[in-house]
């Protein structure tokens, strides 16, 4: 049995290899809560941010999708699409967080929008819009844009023919 009045004995029990091995000090835990915690503070605001622009993106590339099959329907049928159906594309296929409409014609021309109207108010709208126009060798062009509205915003392009070209107004274009 250890003497524990003898003084190397003592000394063995208090040396900082005996210490250690005893475990954590209330303090070396609430340091170390405290930097995860300001590492958290830091980080997930950033990790939020990516999933909303996640979000937003795959809503552009599904308008950037159908504006490319609104363009190869009109090139088939001499007319636009009146909805995602008519197209081929199954509702319940498109990205979640938005929801999308189609609208076929404005004001006398031959144009289509496609909008994403987002579910969420912190996630920017989107509105895509294709239209024809005849060149002056009366070739038929195609013409596509992508409009970006601000946060919970859709933008409402507004399209103008101006000398046998269309010009959309109301559009911040990406």
């Amino acid at each position: 049995m250890a003497d524990l009045h003898n003084p190397k004995v003592a000394r063995h029990l208090s040396s900082p290899t005996v210490r250690r091995k005893r475990g954590f000090t209330l303090i070396e835990l609430m340091v170390a809560i405290a930097i995860m915690g300001v590492l958290a503070i830091v980080a997930i605001p950033s990790v939020l941010n990516q999933a909303t622009r996640s979000k937003q993106a795959r809503a552009l590339k599904y308008i950037g999708m159908v504006n490319r099959a609104q363009q190869a329907f009109f090139v088939e049928h001499s007319r636009f699409a009146a909805s995602t159906d008519e197209l081929g594309f199954a509702d319940n296929h498109a990205p979640p967080d938005y929801t999308y409409s189609v609208t076929a014609g404005g004001g006398g021309l031959e144009i289509t929008s496609t909008r994403a109207t987002p579910t969420n108010p912190a996630l920017r709208g989107y509105a895509g819009v294709v239209f024809a126009t005849v060149d002056p060798s009366g070739q038929a062009r195609l013409g596509t844009v992508i409009c970006q509205g601000g946060t919970a915003d859709v933008p409402v392009p507004t399209p103008v023919a101006v000398g046998g070209q269309v010009q959309i107004g109301n559009c911040n274009t990406l």
